[in-house]
């Protein structure tokens, strides 16, 4: 019997799969697809990701310091940070350097199966896979890491995520867009946004975010994009994705834990889910690893994963949230009366003084609201805002230094994995 069974070859299933094999523990990696990352993405990672998580230079296609704002009325606004914020990297690749340095140390991985059902009892977890569950393992514990919509978290008596977002991306042909750029406007993506993120040379990933009518709201942008002149072909036909938007109450049971997207650890502003990915499978590995040493698998002992996880991103996914939902609620006019107040030259100043993180929102959510020239138009757009705005001194959280210490090195490499 395995010591661990990981759902999941994701961002981190791969980091727990990576931290608990490390340890000398039996791990097995059950995915139900056949190559590993392959997965809807912008493969948009912040540099603290990259500092954290190391990748091959060579899978890096290029780095992010500007980002064009096309506005909802017409006419757009250049951001440029003084250094790159984010790189643009190839998400498969990325994600499967975590999958070969975990399996290097010693866990064992099964593609192309999926598991259908789950049942823990006293002495283990049983997980059934095949069309008809044909197949079945067993394991001491299990970390699920199954992504959006997974049905055995609901199985497992921890219920769904309580709200979610539609992705729909395509792969297409460009041969003018080289920095990323962010399309607003209720034509385009009611309540949320949709982007153009130059990839290879000659192509780019358009997609968008909704909760209605994902795919034919991406077919218009496409439309939109090619009378432009900014793309000139789909090179791969659009999909759609799930996104949570918010975590799972409880994501810890007996013998179990949940993280990633399952979880719901992804960012509510952008839909990335990557680097909290990464960050939650390690703190699953470090915990849950503690807790079959001292053969204690009880929801007691597995609840400081929760904690921990909590410690590090719950504050940060509130306000994040607080401000989608208050996004949501703005015309088209107040959106654009609001970002150009927020990028004008003052703010704008401030936010580079400052630092501007890709990865923890809530900060450069603060500085917004709480600069003075960005208050009075608070006041006009709506006292929702206001109040969001007296809550939001968000700074991201302290970690100690066993959780800020590097263990994952660059992609492929064996090292010394959010």
């Amino acid at each position: 019997m395995d010591d661990v069974i990981v759902v999941g070859a994701g961002p981190a299933g791969n980091a727990a799969a990576l931290g608990l094999a490390s340890q000398g523990l039996a791990v097995t990696v059950i995915d139900s697809r056949r190559v590993i990352g392959d997965k809807l993405c912008t493969g948009i990672i912040g540099s603290e990701c990259v500092r954290r998580f190391p990748i091959d230079p060579a899978l890096i296609y290029h780095q992010a310091g500007a980002a064009l704002l096309v506005m909802p009325q017409g006419g757009a606004l250049r951001f440029e940070a003084p250094a790159p914020l984010a790189s643009v990297v190839d998400r498969v690749a990325y994600v499967d350097s975590f999958a070969r340095q975990a399996q290097a140390a010693g866990a064992r991985y099964i593609l192309g199966q999926r598991v259908v059902q789950a049942q823990v009892d006293a002495s283990g977890v049983t997980l059934w896979a095949g069309n008809s569950g044909e197949e079945s393992y067993r394991a001491r514990s299990l970390v699920l890491a199954a992504g959006f919509g997974s049905p055995l978290s609901r199985q497992l008596g921890l219920g769904s995520v309580p709200d979610h977002v539609v992705g729909a991306q395509a792969t297409v042909s460009t041969d003018n867009i080289h920095d990323v750029e962010v399309h607003l406007g209720q034509q385009v993506a009611p309540g949320f946004f949709s982007w153009v993120v130059p990839t290879r040379p000659g192509q780019a990933l358009a997609g968008l975010l909704a909760r209605r009518q994902a795919p034919e709201r991406l077919d218009a942008f496409i439309q939109t994009l090619r009378q432009q002149g900014k793309i000139t072909g789909v090179v791969q036909a659009p999909a759609c994705w799930g996104i949570p938007l918010r975590p799972l109450k409880r994501t810890y049971r007996d013998r179990v834990l949940v993280v990633g997207d399952t979880a719901g650890q992804v960012k509510p502003i952008t839909g990335g889910g990557i680097y909290y990915s990464l960050m939650s499978g390690e703190l699953a590995a470090s915990t849950l690893g503690a807790a079959l040493a001292g053969d204690d698998l009880s929801a007691s002992r597995l609840s400081q994963y929760q904690d921990r996880w909590q410690a590090l991103l719950a504050a940060e996914l509130d306000v994040g949230y607080c401000a989608r939902r208050m996004y949501e609620l703005l015309n088209d006019q107040q959106v654009g009366f609001l970002l150009r107040s927020a990028l004008g030259a003052g703010a704008r100043s401030q936010l580079a003084e400052g630092g501007i993180s890709f990865d923890w929102h809530g900060r450069v959510i603060s500085r917004l609201l709480g600069h003075p020239a960005l208050s009075g138009v608070m006041h006009l757009l709506s006292p929702l805002l206001c109040r969001l705005a007296a809550q939001t001194s968000f700074q991201p959280p302290a970690m100690s230094d066993q959780e800020t210490a590097p263990s994952l090195g660059a992609a492929g490499h064996p090292s010394a994995e959010s």
